[in-house]
């Protein structure tokens, strides 16, 4: 089975790190196991050979016994016909019957018994030591070495991952920090920046080119937006003249046509400069906005065509103050929208409802039903249902959507009570203290 990284940067640290741990301290171990073992076996050669030394030298001086360095430790004495001439220490005579009799010294092991052959002028010397015989501390040192060893070096092995994951989660840290300054940069915030000298230096490259991607956007959406107002601005005028000579046509039917057309065109003009309005700084340029003042002033003055098509509409709002922070004209013509929604997609006789509150207006209906598949389209620019024979230009609930979002809200729509007709929510944020309108 495969085994699966994790995706956190702080994940893959701590594993690499808890691997590289485990490596160095079982490396660490198996190191100093070997080193030891090796300067046992050195030190262990070095007594044999000593001892064998001192007994060749006892048996050129005629002396009877000679003396035995190390517990555990056997000498024997072999002469030219291969017998066993003396042996001191435990008998061991498959060490005997193992050593090779000849004119070089040997060392050699049979089992847990290490050996040493040397020649002498009486025959042969040959030393052995058992190195599991309790007095033997040579192996003894090696293995409380060891475990010793062990209870150090592992707690230190287990200080890297420790010490990585504290690295790794001051890095993680400062990269959250960056984080949530890049989450705060919107149309709202173009002049905005990632911060500098927070990433490593590694990561400062793509700081540098997000700041500079960042650049490149906001001087392009300003470009737009000067564009929009611009091309707003001049259409006013010819729309103006249009709607003069409009009037002096004598066929009725005709200038109702096209009066409707201009109205249509003024419409659309004024809601791009509402766009390019909100893409200034809402705390540069917003001023303070009741709601509740709004909401009558737009009702007040669309009422008479809503009661002349055939639908009413009644007005209500919350108690208490209804005082938001924003752009007044755009919140205008997002109300304006949407009553203006509401009165060419339903038939007559409907009822229109506005209410006001204090970080909020509502404008809902009791119209016919919506598909749950166009409901969910609603603010879709230039998304229209299909079949339906009201013109527009599309964009009405796109530009309301966008007027919450600039105000630091949202649009909601969901269906009306008994899943007839349509709600529409502004949501809009609340005043900041201190602030006060124009």
């Amino acid at each position: 089975m495969r085994v699966r990284a994790p995706r956190s940067l702080l994940g893959q640290f701590i594993a690499l790190h808890v691997g590289i741990a485990l490596v160095a301290a079982i490396t660490l171990l198996w190191s100093a196991s070997a080193l030891l073992h090796q300067t046992a076996d050195h030190f262990q050669r070095n007594l044999l050979r000593r001892q064998a030394a001192l007994s060749a030298s006892f048996g050129q001086a005629g002396a009877p016994q000679p003396v035995v360095l190390s517990n555990g430790m056997a000498v024997s004495v072999i002469g030219r016909n291969r017998r066993v001439l003396n042996s001191y220490g435990p008998p061991r005579p498959q060490i005997l019957a193992a050593a090779p009799l000849d004119e070089t010294s040997h060392f050699f092991r049979k089992g847990a018994i290490q050996a040493f052959c040397l020649p002498a002028s009486v025959g042969w010397i040959v030393v052995s030591q058992d190195d599991a015989d309790p007095e033997v501390v040579t192996d003894d040192v090696v293995r409380n070495f060891l475990s010793r060893f062990a209870l150090i070096s592992l707690p230190i092995a287990l200080l890297v991952p420790v010490i990585g994951a504290l690295l790794a989660r001051r890095l993680t840290h400062r990269m959250r920090m960056v984080s949530l300054a890049a989450a705060q940069i919107g149309p709202q915030s173009l002049d905005a920046r990632l911060p500098r000298g927070l990433l490593p230096l590694e990561a400062e490259p793509l700081a540098e080119a997000a700041n500079a991607a960042l650049d490149r956007l906001a001087a392009a959406i300003r470009v737009q937006t000067a564009f929009a107002a611009d091309v707003a601005h001049e259409l006013r005028t010819p729309l103006a003249a249009i709607r003069l000579r409009a009037d002096a046509i004598a066929d009725a039917e005709a200038r109702s046509a096209l009066m409707a057309a201009v109205d249509r065109a003024g419409r659309v003009i004024a809601q791009l400069l509402a766009l390019a309005e909100l893409e200034r700084p809402l705390e540069s340029s917003g001023t303070t906005v009741d709601l509740h003042r709004l909401a009558e002033q737009v009702v007040a003055d669309r009422a008479p065509a809503i009661l002349a098509s055939g639908r009413s509409i009644a007005l209500d709002r919350d108690s208490g103050p209804a005082q938001v922070y924003g752009y007044s004209e755009a919140l205008t013509l997002a109300l304006e929208n949407l009553l203006d929604n509401a009165t060419r997609h339903t038939p007559p006789g409907t009822a229109i409802h506005v209410r006001s509150g204090s970080s909020h207006i509502i404008v809902s209906d009791d119209g016919p039903p919506l598909p749950q598949d166009d409901l969910a389209r609603l603010t879709e620019r230039l998304w229209r249902g299909a079949g339906s024979p009201v013109e527009g230009s599309g964009i009405g609930l796109s530009i309301v959507d966008r007027v919450a979002h600039a105000h630091g809200g949202r649009l909601n729509v969901r269906r009306g009570d008994a899943g007839r007709g349509l709600v529409f929510e502004i949501k809009v944020r609340r005043p900041k203290l201190g602030v006060t309108g124009d």
